[in-house]
């Protein structure tokens, strides 16, 4: 008896690793491979007190997209202050690290300030896969979170970056290759 449920058991552990498994490497293969970050076009900067940088930003006070979330995590974390000065017609956006910022590497002289990297969180669904163009192809409907959050990061703060309080919706096409299914 015991045979039978140990038998039945590792079945049922292979059948979950089957296509739904493929398709979380070959999605992770494809998402995971770019930090979430704040960066600039020159990332080689120092934050110093009393050092104000100035960047041209698309900065806004409401409707922030995936980058201004993180400037604004950063300020509402107490790490930048976060301000616009006019410029001529236009205005720029002034960085200044505070003190509490002073005390703690948030930013990368290569990639910015990064608060992780997205990783499928749950395959939810995917089309039965057929032949089309010569090819083998689904499309599906997954879950992906954050990932490799950094130390310093507080999640409160950051709440408005995608993927850091709850998992997020995507779909995906993949076509299977002779090396197993892979994101287009």
């Amino acid at each position: 008896m015991k045979k039978i449920l140990l038998v039945a058991g590792a079945a049922l552990v292979l059948a979950g690793c089957g296509e739904k498994g493929d398709f979380e490497k070959a999605i992770n293969a494809k998402i995971s491979k770019s930090k979430v970050c704040y960066s600039l076009q020159d990332n080689n900067i120092v934050f110093n007190k009393g050092f104000p940088i100035r960047v041209n930003s698309g900065y806004r006070s409401a409707g922030y997209s995936a980058s201004d979330e993180i400037l604004k995590g950063l300020a509402d974390q107490g790490l930048l202050d976060v301000s616009q000065q006019a410029n001529g017609f236009s205005s720029v956006v002034v960085l200044e690290v505070t003190d509490k910022g002073q005390q703690v590497e948030f930013w990368d002289k290569k990639d910015g300030a990064c608060v992780g990297h997205r990783v499928v969180a749950e395959i939810t669904s995917w089309t039965e896969p057929s032949g089309g163009a010569g090819a083998k192809i689904t499309q599906v409907t997954y879950t992906w979170k954050l990932n490799g959050v950094p130390g310093w990061v507080d999640k409160k703060a950051f709440s408005g970056v995608k993927g850091m309080a709850e998992p997020e919706e995507a779909k995906i096409v993949l076509v299977k290759t002779n090396n197993g299914w892979a994101a287009r």
